[in-house]
Order: structure tokens, then sequence, then C-alpha cells
């Protein structure tokens, strides 16, 4: 009874392993196998000729297998093996074990006697054929061994040394890397009497080792690839020393974390330019400009950019050139700096229509006049803004610009505002006649452009005007 109970408890313990470890196969970074434990020596189950069960009949080969009653065993280590790594199926063992026999099967003995066995086994690994059973690695066995027993002169049954041809099963749980349990069957046949051939039954803990790591990274020198520098595993033991998952002989900056797009080099504000190279390290910027903003993409990046809002050119320190006119030609190629224009023909209005209709308009605006520091008119001149009407609304196709000047007396600003009065009163009176407001622009320009000089009355006079420009 006592030995079922233990018998028992090495089920459970196999039955757990069986569904919780991992295997970890003995293989040539680790070649020795060394494994100690106990043994169990069964001679019931072996059709040995003449043994009789308890009721009185023969017993048969295999009889009560499991029937822990009928081994012998002694609570101690009894069994020591030293294994070795062939390859990936085969390993050889060697194996010392020592008992005592108090029974053969049903008989029980008069005296105990001493049992030593030495064994050399081949193991072959039963997942080559099965795949790999991931949870525990069986294996077959086949060898010879030699038997040695005591006798005792107070027992009828005497015992003799034999060698003996070993066969049987065993499985393998992998605790831990290095550290395992190992448990096996193995049937040894004897040829000749006295022997009496039996079953021996073992369960060890194992270690395997043997395999040469100088860097002590856990992994060994014939797989790593630096095997002199402590490194890790998925990099096949070559370190990252930064931490940043790019190994240090791929890492350009191998002391400083950083992304792999870059080979490992930082990138402090994410703009794909290196640290190293970054001119605006905390700013956003593109390669071709050290790593700087450049908002308006001017080519001028906006820490030497006066208007970094505004595209402009370098000889006016990033800003846009002044276009007075507002016809898209700068003032310094526009030839017509004061009147709408085209590119094709330099700034100035290209269109013999429209310079008749500019004319007309000049020629009726020369007649209007205000008074000086005030956006009335000197004089009443309805006439003549009836008459600019009435071209406006036969021309709608076209856009106009309406420009107010001033004469030089008073503040430049101020100038400036009493002009745009003044062509918003123009404005005004030629909408409520009917022309499209979406048609004109105004413009003033203060005391810019005089047409006579200030130095007069009659001359500021003809510079507090009104000029109509045709825009397209």
């Amino acid at each position: 009874m006592r030995m079922n109970n233990l018998y028992s408890r090495i089920l459970i313990f196999v039955v757990i392993l069986f569904f919780k470890l991992p295997v970890s196969s003995q293989d040539k970074d680790n070649p020795w196998l060394l494994s100690f434990g106990l043994n169990f020596v069964d001679f019931y189950p072996t059709n040995i000729s003449g043994m009789i069960s308890e009721n009185g009949s023969p017993t048969k080969f295999g009889d009560q297998f499991f029937n822990g009653d009928h081994y012998n065993y002694v609570i101690a280590p009894s069994k020591i093996s030293l294994g070795r790594y062939i390859n990936e199926s085969l390993t050889g063992e060697l194996s010392i074990s020592i008992n005592k026999i108090d029974k053969l099967g049903s008989i029980k003995l008069n005296e105990d006697v001493s049992y030593f066995a030495v064994d050399a086994n081949l193991l072959y690994n039963i997942n080559k054929i099965v795949g790999n059973t991931k949870s525990f690695e069986p294996y077959a066995l086949i060898g010879l061994g030699f038997n040695t027993k005591g006798n005792n002169v107070k027992n009828s049954i005497q015992f003799k040394n034999a060698p003996s041809l070993n066969g049987g099963l065993g499985m393998k749980f992998w605790l831990i890397k290095n550290l395992g349990v190992k448990v096996q069957s193995a049937y040894k046949h004897f040829f000749g009497d006295g022997s009496f051939p039996h079953f021996q039954h073992s369960i060890s803990i194992m270690y395997k080792f043997g395999g040469d790591d100088e860097d002590n990274d856990g992994i060994f020198n014939q797989k790593d690839k630096c095997p002199e520098i402590f490194g890790l595993e998925e990099f096949d033991g070559c370190p990252d020393t930064d931490g940043d998952g790019i190994q240090d002989l791929n890492d350009k900056c191998p002391m400083v974390y950083g992304v792999k797009s870059l080979n490992g080099c930082p990138d402090t504000d994410g703009d794909g330019v290196t640290d190293k190279l970054d001119k605006c390290l905390y700013k956003r910027g593109s390669l071709k400009n050290y790593g700087c903003p450049d908002t308006d993409n001017d080519g001028i990046i906006d820490i030497k950019d006066a208007c970094p809002a505004l595209a402009g050119p370098i000889t006016n320190r990033g800003c846009p050139e002044p276009d007075t006119d507002g016809d898209g030609v700068i003032d310094k190629l526009d030839k017509c700096k004061y009147e709408i224009g085209n590119k094709a023909n330099n700034g100035c209005p290209g269109s013999e229509i429209k310079k008749e209709l500019e004319a007309k308009f000049t020629k009726i605006t020369s007649d209007i006049l205000f008074i000086s520091g005030t956006d009335r008119f000197k004089l009443k001149y309805d006439k003549q803004l009836n008459e600019i009407s009435e071209l406006m609304k036969k021309h709608e196709d076209l856009k106009f610009q309406i420009q107010g000047f001033t004469d030089d007396i008073g503040a430049k600003e101020y100038n400036r505002v009493l002009s745009l009065k003044r062509v918003n009163r123009i404005l005004g009176y030629l909408v409520s006649k009917g022309v499209n407001q979406l048609n004109i622009q105004v413009k003033g320009f203060g005391e810019e452009n005089p047409i006579a000089p200030n130095t007069t009355s009659e001359g500021r006079a003809k510079n507090r005007r009104v000029e109509i420009k045709i825009v397209n």
C-alpha cells in the first residue's frame, strides 16, 4: 500500500508536467546530461517461469505492471546517469544504479540482497517521428547492461550475475532552461537461469551542461555572432547598447537611443533629419534645409526670413516685392507703376480699346476736383459722374480700379486715408447709378505720384484728384 501511494504521487507529478512545461530538449549547445534519482526493480510482470500470482495462477507477461506493491526500492538517490548528445535523434547514456531486493514478484525473500547495475543505452528521440510534442520529449531506448545481485543462504532463491539486453521507453520534462525531470521504464532481459529478467523504472532530476558561452549572455559561442560581447538573443548574441531595437553592428549611433529609419540615430523633432545634422533641433523641417522649416516655401528658412508666412525673394529678405497698382507686376519691373497693366506689357495696359477707355476716364476725371483737406467736391460734378457710370455699365465685362490722390499738405498717412475717402465717395455715387460694385476696386495713394508741382495752389488742386484704371 505504501508503494502504491508513492507511485500515485509520481504519476500525478508527471501528468502536471505534461500539461504545464515547455520542451527544451538536450542539444549540441549543452551536449552533456547528468541525472540522478530513484530506481524501482519489478520482477512480477516479466513472466518468469514458475512464478505464480497471489491467487495461485501462473503470471503472464505484463501482469500488474503498475502494481507498486511488487516494486523493490530504497528511499535514497539510487541511480545516476551521464548522457552525451550525438545528434538530433540520438543520445548515448551510461547509468549506474543500486537497490535492495526483498521480493521476487509475489515471492517474499527471507533476507534482502543487494542489487547493482551498469547500463549503456542509446536513446532515440521519438519527436523525430511524431513531430515536436512541445510539452515533453518522449524517447525509446535500447542497450546493454551488467547486473549483479547479492545472495543470502537464508533465501531459497539464489541470483546469478549476468549481462542484460535492455529496451524501454522514457520521457523528459524540462522545468527551466537546463533543469528537468526524466521518467523511464526499461525491460532487462537475461539469457540463462538465475538472472531473472525484470523491469527497472526510474524517476530522476536531470541537468544539461557543457555549452561554451564566453560572454555569459546565454547564447552559446557556436550560435553567438558576437561571442566576446554580452548581447541579446534576438540579435544572435550581439549587443544593442542604447536599447533602441537596432543592434550596434547596424547602429550608426550605438550609444544614443534612435530610430530605425535613421539607422539608430536620434531625431528629436521627428522631421527625418538626425539631430547631428539638424540646425533646428526642436522644429520640424526638411533635409534640404538641414532640419529647419520654410513655412512659405520661398527657399529661405524661417529663422532667416523677415516674412516667414509670405513668400518673397532673398533680395528682399524673404518678403514679397511691392506691387503698388496690384497688377501682378512688382514695382521694380513695372513701367506703369500706378496703372493696372499686364506682365506682357511690363505692367502697362496693352489693349488699344482699354487705352481709349482709360483716356476718356482721364479726361472726365481731370475736371473733378476736391476741396483741400476734405472729400467734398469743389463743384457739382453730376454730369461727369453720370458719364463715367454709363461707360462702366457699357463695359460691364471689365474690372475697374478707382485711384485717389492728394496734395502733400498734411501727414502722409492722413493723406492716404483722405484719398481713400475720396474714391469711396465716387464709388458710392456710381453704385447708386446702377454700376456693379463687384466690378470696381478702390485704392488710395495719398500724396504719391503727383501730376503737378505741390508748390503752387494750382498744382496742389490738380493733385487732389481721382483716376480710373482698367484692371483686366
